[in-house]
């Protein structure tokens, strides 16, 4: 925690203002809808507006629909400045507390643990204490909006990481609890008793906080034994333990066995058993011992540390999707957590961060679209996640036309005609309508259920189900969404959610295979073709079908749906998207650990609509790794993360590639290389392959005629390290090749070391045979001047720019080239000129280079350092010699190094390599220069005569925003690019005369780009980063700002006069 004293009246307000949040999304908090609020920010902020007034807050900032900062007051004490922190910090969003305590104001991080009131040994710990405030707004600076919307709020490790953030620390509790669970006797097949029981008391828990649950209802109950009333009216032998002021009842009832199962029973009749099935089986096995190692952990006494924090969750204000957290936490029911993770990649289903359920459910569900009453149908619906944002979504947008809030007839209306879902796990499917139950009460007002029964208002049964009564709305069915059982369900408007990924494979058991042989089945049936029995591929057909025509999807999906090559990946993507129109891609491979750490497959989101695609352009979004979205897990993106793409074939998984991280100059480059032949034309087929396998013992090691093998290519230049061949193998490889002249590449990519994303290949002469990590081949012409030329591409920037941007593993799954990647390598044909020979000379000259390394043994030798960096210097002469070779422009050069030394190390250490440091900073000019000469340039034939473009310099947002705007001037002018002082406030002005809505700095950081052009300037912002600020972007905003003033400046159309 960051603590700043300051004796000063309302510092919240000092901090709106001198740090400039008034002019962003600052919100004040509301307990509902008002005319303040704008219906999109209802949509998409209204819920954290309600639970941050719950809990206390007075505004929230976000950044986009994230919020990220709460403001806070509360008096000077420790137990009030504790029990506010608490209540706050169960919001589980948010990142960043401003709490004015009595004229002190501390700046908190949210993510931290929380803090038990009894325990005199625990503080939040200040680290900075300031009495001047000329001071504080100089140490508060780092916290100003611009600061916390660039993210850079959270460089120089300011926070700590997210492991004690509420639904963080809500995981790591239940884990210590099904441990002792597991030890004390629930193992084995009744480890789902643990599970039952844990979820239960966590959900009744969470019915007693919201008030769902009243002590009239626990009275009620009780009155069915003597004694019992007694137990719930003293305090617990063990209450003395209970930290969370709350006094919950639940907890004394697990006192008695018989009053707990009698409890549960009538949860399950009151929840129409959509949540509480099987308790008599599970009482037979549940003993009075395990029933108190729940209350422990109610009490947040249990574990070999006796540490928990369950004593914090505040159950009233934490986010409902703490549910999902669970179901994450017990659908797969191995006790041990390496076979709970395997279980979970067969099924392909992992738990959804809300997060992401909400940025998915926010694309397809827009006010637009909500005003037609849409059907919303979640294929795979697991817990319900999607389900649930989607109905709440709706609420809000009803309560807000309605100007009052909706009647439980009214919440029953929407779930009976607008929200369906399909899960083939029956306990999922509970917790699916269950969590319904819970947003459906959660808009009522007493939310209390017995007071609903009360009132005549009893609860719908959403699980399908042969009543055909008015309150079995048949809402969840549960079965395979390829089975007979599903066909009977009506099409529908809306599909989203997060359907299984990849195939189950091999060692899957044999539930999941049989439900895998369904889909499959289903596919065939179809005639439906999907590539590896990829699950994604199926449900993307299933939405398909289950649409309306003009109907939306958006699914969260395996990135292999759009990066995978095979054939039959290739003709799912023909027949596909001959069917739709996508609208959306959303690629978040660059960011997927900080969503799913069980889950290493990459993914992408998919909107998309069912009609024909056309002419219609599609907006490619890619996510990339920065600061903020480490520290807050939020879904951001700024205009420089999209590509349009615009009559490219979107069949084709090199078009998904090159726009990843590259630009539309770069597709139009990667396609112009299509003239040159590809290098399998150079290449013996009859004499190349991967090495040897050693899957099993099938051949003898000695049938690969070698005396000596190579595991790996290590390096470049130095010599090889051999290994004895191994005694057995399953297959041979090119035996062929492990004689004579040889190029050997590795298949993998190199990406250790400073110089990360490397292809390590060689020529070599001599005999030895190589491990299947490595690729051999043997050209058709056996002069080795020709396999020196192919090696000189190889070694070039050239070869990792080429395949980066189109191989489909690397930066992806296994970082890796294939083999028909490799061999459509492009190759000019002029082998034999002084173009080729200089390419040659080069290549020798690093092969033959040798030098004894200085050591203490050798102290003539040479130091390291000056090896690399003449190896440095031929390198650089070589990329300039294979440009040549290929008549690359120095527009087409600048596209290759710009990817190599640019994008390429961000890709690796997005933090802190040289893409992400200032442009310009302290004065140093020399990175920007490079860009304001050649946009310049490129401006040049549309001036004036005897004009030429200057430009002025100009930082803003507390150094994130950098603007250089450009000016007509004479020939002759020098260049003047010292950043301009204190000349912010100018360029806002000049940039809102030239566009048609006046833009805040706040927005300008966000979108990350702004054009605008008058008749005396040209202006340009974006990110203070240099890969922002490259060569080539200099070319694409010149060639961007050309069209905007060309598209300006067109005359109006001019009616006909007959």
């Amino acid at each position: 925690m960051l603590g700043v004293f300051v004796k000063k009246e309302n510092n919240l307000n000092f901090v709106y203002n001198q740090l400039d949040y008034n002019n962003g999304q600052l919100f004040d908090l509301v307990t509902q809808p008002s005319n303040a609020i704008g219906q999109d920010d209802w949509l998409n902020k209204g819920e954290w507006l309600v639970a941050a007034k719950k809990a206390g807050a007075e505004k929230v900032f976000f950044v986009d629909n994230n919020p990220i900062v709460v403001f806070a007051k509360c008096s000077n004490t420790r137990e009030e400045q504790i029990n506010c922190y608490n209540r706050l910090w169960s919001l589980a969003r948010p990142r960043i507390l401003f709490l004015e305590c009595d004229g002190e104001l501390y700046i908190i991080d949210l993510a931290q643990q929380p803090i038990s009131i009894n325990t005199d040994n625990e503080e939040l710990e200040i680290i900075e204490r300031l009495t001047q405030v000329k001071d504080v707004a100089k140490i508060l600076q780092a916290f100003h909006r611009d600061n916390i919307e660039s993210g850079k709020v959270f460089e120089h490790h300011r926070f700590g990481d997210l492991k004690h953030r509420a639904d963080q620390s809500l995981i790591s509790d239940l884990k210590t609890v099904r441990k002792e669970l597991i030890e004390a006797g629930l193992c084995d097949d009744k480890v789902k008793y643990a599970h039952a029981l844990i979820g239960r008391s966590i959900f009744i828990r969470y019915l007693e906080d919201r008030k769902i649950l009243t002590k009239g209802y626990f009275e009620k109950v009780a009155r069915q034994k003597s004694g019992w009333i007694s137990l719930i009216d003293n305090p617990s032998s063990r209450e003395e333990l209970d930290f969370s002021k709350i006094h919950a009842i639940y907890p004394k009832v697990l006192q008695d066995k018989e009053f707990t199962y009698a409890l549960f029973r009538s949860l399950s009749k009151d929840f129409n058993g959509d949540m509480f099935p099987d308790v008599d089986v599970e009482e037979q096995h549940v003993g009075l011992n395990h029933l108190k190692i729940v209350q422990d952990l109610l009490y947040g006494d249990v574990g070999i540390q006796k540490k928990l924090f369950f004593f914090s969750y505040k159950f009233d204000i934490i986010p409902l999707d703490l549910i999902s957290a669970i179901y994450e936490e017990f659908y797969h029911s191995s006790p041990n957590e390496a076979d709970k993770k395997s279980k979970a990649r067969q099924d392909g289903a992992f738990y959804t961060p809300s997060v992401l359920a909400e940025f998915v459910v926010s694309r397809v569900l827009t006010a637009e679209e909500l005003k037609k009453q849409p059907k919303v149908l979640d294929p795979a619906c697991g817990s319900g996640i999607f389900l649930v944002e989607a109905f709440r979504r709706m609420v809000r947008y009803a309560w807000k036309n309605k100007k009052s809030s909706l009647e439980f007839n009214e919440l029953k209306l929407i779930l009976s005609s607008q929200i369906s879902g399909i899960e083939i796990n029956e306990e999922a499917a509970r917790i699916t309508a269950f969590s319904l139950y819970l947003a459906m009460l959660h808009y009522l007002d007493p939310p209390s259920i017995l007071e609903q029964i009360k009132n005549g208002n009893k609860l719908p049964n959403l699980l399908v189900s042969k009543n055909k009564s008015s309150n079995h709305f048949n809402t969840i069915l549960v079965g395979n969404a390829f089975g007979p059982e599903s066909e009977y369900i009506r099409q529908v408007d809306v599909i989203v959610g997060n359907p299984p990924w990849g195939a189950p494979g091999n060692k899957a058991d044999e539930i999941t295979k049989a439900r895998e042989k369904v889909i499959l089945d289903w596919c065939k049936l179809k005639s439906y073709t999907i590539g590896d029995k990829e699950q994604s591929q199926a449900f993307l057909w299933r939405a398909l079908g289950l649409l309306k025509e003009g109907g939306r999807g958006a699914l969260l999906t395996s990135a292999g749906v759009l990066f995978k090559h095979s054939s039959t990946t290739q003709q799912f993507r023909n027949d596909w998207m001959s069917k739709v129109c996508i609208a959306e891609v959303f690629n978040f491979n660059h960011v997927r650990k900080f969503f799913f750490t069980s889950a290493i497959s990459p993914f992408v989101m998919i909107h998309f609509t069912k009609e024909n695609q056309d002419k219609k352009p599609v907006e490619y979004w890619s996510a990339k790794q920065v600061i903020s979205l480490k520290e807050t897990q939020s879904v951001l993106f700024s205009k420089y993360d999209r590509n349009y793409l615009i009559e490219q074939d979107l069949t084709d998984n090199k078009t998904w590639k090159a726009n990843w991280f590259g630009r539309y100059e770069d597709t139009l480059f990667l396609g112009q290389l299509k003239r040159f032949n590809p290098l399998k034309n150079l290449v013996n087929m009859n004499c190349i392959g991967r090495g040897y396998q050693t899957y099993s013992k099938k051949h003898s090691g000695k049938m690969l005629n070698c005396e000596k093998t190579l595991n790996k290519i290590s390096d470049k230049y130095n010599g090889l390290t051999f290994s004895n061949i191994p005694e057995y193998v399953y297959n041979l490889g090119p035996v062929e090749v492990y004689s004579g002249k040889k190029l050997i590449v590795n298949e993998g990519i190199s990406e250790k070391g400073p110089n990360k994303g490397v292809i390590f290949s060689r020529y070599e002469n001599e005999k030895f045979s190589f491990y299947r990590s490595i690729y051999g081949l043997k050209l058709t012409s056996d002069d080795e001047t020709r396999y020196l030329y192919i090696l000189g591409i190889l070694w070039s920037s050239f070869s990792r720019y080429y395949f980066f941007n189109t191989t489909a593993n690397w930066g992806l799954w296994n970082h890796k080239i294939l083999l028909d990647e490799l061999l459509h390598l492009p190759i000019p044909q002029n082998h034999d000129n002084k173009k080729s020979e200089r390419v040659i000379s080069i290549v020798n000259k690093l092969r033959n280079y040798q030098p004894q390394v200085y050591d203490i043994f050798h102290p003539n030798g040479i130091p390291n350092k000056e090896i690399e960096s003449q190896r440095r210097q031929w390198e650089t002469e070589l990329d300039e010699a294979v440009y040549d070779l290929y008549g690359f422009t120095v527009e087409q050069r600048d596209l290759i190094n710009d990817c190599c030394e640019v994008t390429l190390p961000f890709f690796y250490q997005p933090y802190d390599s040289v893409g992400v440091m200032p442009a310009v900073k302290n004065g140093d000019i020399s990175w920007i220069k490079h860009y304001a000469e050649i946009f310049a340039k490129r401006w040049q034939p549309y001036l004036n005569e005897g004009e030429v473009l200057r430009a002025n310099v100009h930082v803003g947002a507390s150094g994130n925003m950098l603007a250089l705007e450009f000016y007509p001037a004479d020939i002759g002018d020098t260049w003047d690019l010292k950043p301009r002082d204190n000349s912010w406030g100018y360029i806002l002005e000049e940039i809102g005369k030239a566009l048609p809505k006046p833009m805040g700095t706040s927005q300008i950081v966000l979108d990350g780009i702004v054009y605008a052009i008058s008749d005396d300037a040209i202006i340009i912002i974006k990110r203070n980063e240099k890969r922002f600020w490259t060569r080539s972007l200099a070319r694409e905003d010149a060639t961007s700002t050309l069209c905007k003033r060309m598209f300006e400046t067109m005359p109006a159309k001019q009616e006909l006069v007959t």
